[in-house]
């Protein structure tokens, strides 16, 4: 599947928007966050916190070598075997490096069992850090919030992807947002997210 990028690709901008939202994500990841709480329920109906942390993990390994334009290697965990606080701050810091590569915003890139401009890979990706990093605040007890650039390039990636992510069961339908919602709160609710 190939798609379009969103509008003119700034690497620099997105490479920063990219990082950022992964050092939102590496706040909710501490032991004292998540210790004790690997079952409980997250409003990504499909994933407990310990299961939405196995798959933030996938995708931040594929998202890395998508930014490579390497192959996912064939021993490639399929489970988390290291608590989420040891586990994902070096792959953290080796996504961060990847997209800030020179490069790596440039051609087509292998993201997953599809193909895109390497722009959307990137797109992709903090689109999910930003939705499943509130995900996993919420679901701990935790708060979050998201830079409005940041939010604004997820919900295009979010809009330009949404037939095809509900069709396939990664995004539920769209829910009401308040009248007063933030851009965050906009975004979970058109990912089907149910918003306080």
């Amino acid at each position: 599947m190939s798609t379009t990028p969103v509008g003119p690709v700034n690497p620099v901008g997105l490479a920063d928007q990219l990082g950022r939202a992964a050092r939102v994500l590496r706040a909710h990841l501490g032991e004292a966050d998540l210790a004790g709480k690997c079952e409980l329920p997250t409003p990504c109906v499909e994933f407990d916190v310990h299961r939405l942390c196995e798959h933030l993990f996938g995708v931040l390994t594929m998202s890395g070598c998508a930014a490579a334009k390497e192959p996912l290697p064939a021993d490639l965990p399929t489970a988390l075997t290291e608590v989420p606080w040891v586990a994902f701050p070096p792959v953290l810091d080796r996504l961060g490096a990847a997209w800030a590569a020179p490069g790596a915003w440039e051609g087509e890139t292998a993201y997953g069992s599809s193909t895109y401009p390497a722009p959307v890979a990137g797109m992709i990706t903090i689109m999910e850090l930003t939705v499943h990093g509130w995900d996993l605040a919420t679901a701990t007890g935790q708060s979050c919030t998201a830079d409005d650039d940041v939010v604004a390039t997820a919900a295009a990636i979010a809009a330009q992807l949404s037939e095809g992510a509900r069709t396939n069961g990664f995004f539920g339908p769209e829910t009401d947002a308040p009248a007063d919602a933030t851009p965050l709160e906009r975004l979970l609710a058109f990912t089907g997210r149910k918003v306080p």
